[in-house]
């Protein structure tokens, strides 16, 4: 049990992909019923609930991570996935593919999990997740604009809606109870750290469902072709996020790990809306390397994740 509650996160993806691929039916079953947003509802309700105000940076400190970050989400992704499929000699469906998930803006689920399990500071990886995705909206058509050339209409409205209705205010709720019950709260404690991880699995299972058909197209071939250059921009983005804001930014440990594993995080949904939206009819196998980048990406951050958070609970242990 020890080893499995050290895992939970790592097991919790894992078995969610492997269930996608052998179980897919209920999965999409319950995507069509809209099960998602419950689930993120409670991912934020109990990230909230158990956010300390300490671990949010202040003043320019949160300016400076902020900026930084979005340097590392919206400038060096988009560069560094140009100059690879230049280098691999990338054109058409993987080119295009490999562009759109990289011009993306954070995921809004998975990386504010992965910071809080490896010991980072929740209420700034819950900021650089939600701000990134608003600016996303007037950056990410811009990037597609001049690395593909095209133009993408993305629902602002609706994105921002979104945002609002799953993000912020189930983690203004959560954060409000905390306040007003302290006691409950404290409570909880079990549940701020199991039920998030969960539900995320619960996620990947529903998303990775509902497009397993596409990823049964991929050959070996072909899908080794994919998961190195996406486990390698991740891997330099993720390591560019940690790098600047340890050592030129000189934030603490906690908002260096949040930066570093949601500034380097793309979501998927979006990705496949402008795909459908631009991309589909032309290029319909464009949206392979998004489906092949997003579980890389996951399963990098939720080893990372992983080491970093027994790491915490090894100091917590030796400061005792």
């Amino acid at each position: 049990m020890k080893l499995v509650r050290e895992h939970l996160l790592l097991l919790t993806i894992c078995l969610g992909i492997l269930l996608a691929w052998f179980l897919p039916e209920p999965g999409r079953i319950l995507k069509r019923w809209g099960m998602s947003n419950p689930l993120i509802l409670a991912i934020f309700f109990f990230q909230g609930l158990g956010l300390e105000g300490r671990e949010l940076q202040k003043g320019t400190q949160l300016v400076k991570a902020f900026g930084w970050g979005f340097t590392i989400s919206q400038i060096i992704g988009p560069l560094l996935a140009y100059a690879s499929v230049h280098v691999l000699g990338w054109q058409s469906d993987n080119q295009i593919g490999f562009m759109i998930i990289c011009c993306m803006a954070p995921t809004l689920v998975s990386g504010a999990v992965m910071a809080e399990r490896a010991g980072g500071a929740v209420g700034t990886g819950l900021i650089l997740a939600m701000g990134l995705n608003l600016l996303g909206i007037l950056t990410i058509p811009l990037n597609l604009q001049w690395s593909l050339g095209a133009i993408v209409r993305l629902h602002t409205a609706g994105l921002l809606v979104k945002l609002v209705l799953l993000v912020l205010i189930p983690a203004v709720i959560g954060q409000a109870m905390k306040r007003l019950l302290p006691v409950w709260a404290s409570q909880q404690e079990r549940f701020v750290r199991t039920i998030p991880v969960v539900a995320l699995g619960i996620i990947v299972y529903l998303s990775s469902s509902s497009q397993v058909d596409r990823l049964k197209e991929l050959t070996l071939s072909h899908l080794s072709s994919l998961v190195l250059p996406s486990v390698t921009v991740h891997l330099l983005l993720l390591a560019a996020g940690y790098a600047g804001a340890r050592y030129l930014l000189r934030l603490q440990e906690p908002a260096c790990r949040s930066l570093a594993i949601v500034c380097s995080q793309k979501t998927l949904p979006i990705a496949i809306a402008v795909w459908s939206i631009a991309f589909a009819e032309s290029y319909p196998l464009a949206v392979l390397p998004a489906l092949v980048f997003h579980p890389s990406q996951i399963f990098c951050d939720g080893v990372l994740a992983t080491f970093w958070g027994k790491r915490s609970g090894q100091k917590t242990m030796q400061g005792k």
